[in-house]
């Protein structure tokens, strides 16, 4: 426990207090209490919570892998939790909006990319915990404002301040850690930091085949409610459907074509066939009147 807590830098000390702080102000208001439950309670409905178990359970066991392996070990919870929290469990919410499998090689991408810059370089140093409670604030009100000030041409002047102040900032915290990598090199190139630098890609690309095949259910999912609605003769719904999961197996890409397209050659052509599911995956259906 000792080192779960050593492994917290400043700034998430910092970053920590003020949403403890910003959440119990929250509870002061009664709108905001309510909300609140009803995000809870939408958590605890059966098909977001069985998708959230099986997620932590998915990362448990590559977490106990890289435990047996050597890798993992307490110092690594807190970046693990962070992770989870954050990137896991913001792609599990948003895995609907995923329609093509370009979408896994970005995020393979972006692991790198930001992993480097945030977790590598930028929060490697931090400065004393007074300056980071002073910091973290600042940044989040500047940031609010400029997004404010994007919102109504007539404040673009205010919008580039804010813009140009936060860009400073952040070059000046990317010098500085920079700067302090290559000062205090033997304290940056450790087996350690290693481990947290590879940690968030490992875990990532542990995740990216459970996104995809949860994507995939959820996909699947949605388009046989439409084909219950469509489709009230369950002969040629089950047909249908055998035929979708020959043609589009575990392709995204058909699969969403497939649920885009379904609905007009169905509905207006009473078009139940094979060729017709295949040339749809493709884009390419056209209707007797075309």
């Amino acid at each position: 426990m000792h080192d779960f807590l050593d492994s917290f830098s400043t700034r998430e000390i910092a970053i920590s207090i003020w949403l403890i702080i910003t959440f119990i102000t929250c509870l002061f208001s009664k709108n905001i209490r309510q909300s609140l439950g009803e995000v809870f309670k939408a958590l605890f409905a059966w098909k977001i919570s069985a998708s959230l178990f099986a997620f932590y359970l998915h990362t448990s066991f590559y977490i106990f892998l890289l435990y047996k392996l050597g890798f993992w070990n307490i110092s690594l919870l807190k970046d693990t939790i962070i992770w989870s929290l954050s990137f896991g469990f913001v792609s599990l919410m948003n895995i609907n909006k995923v329609d093509d499998t370009k979408y896994f090689k970005n995020v393979f991408l972006d692991a790198i990319k930001w992993t480097i810059a945030i977790e590598f370089i930028i929060n490697f140093f931090t400065f004393s915990l007074i300056k980071e409670i002073i910091l973290v604030p600042t940044i989040v009100l500047s940031t609010t404002l400029q997004a404010f000030a994007s919102l109504d041409p007539k404040h673009k002047q205010v919008e580039n301040l804010f813009k140009n102040l936060l860009m400073y900032f952040l070059i000046f915290i990317f010098l500085f850690s920079l700067f302090k990598t290559i000062e205090k090199y033997h304290d940056v190139f450790t087996i350690e930091s290693l481990k947290i630098f590879l940690l968030p890609v490992i875990l990532t690309i542990t995740f990216l085949p459970f996104m995809y095949l949860y994507n995939l259910f959820v996909k699947y999912e949605i388009l046989w409610v439409r084909l219950n609605f469509m489709i009230k003769n369950d002969t040629e719904r089950n047909r249908v459907k055998r035929h979708i999961l020959i043609i589009a197996n575990f392709d995204i890409n058909k699969l969403v074509n497939i649920s885009k397209n379904i609905a007009k050659p169905i509905n207006v052509y009473n078009d139940f066939s094979r060729n017709m599911i295949k040339h749809i995956s493709k884009e390419q259906y056209i209707g007797y009147d075309e």
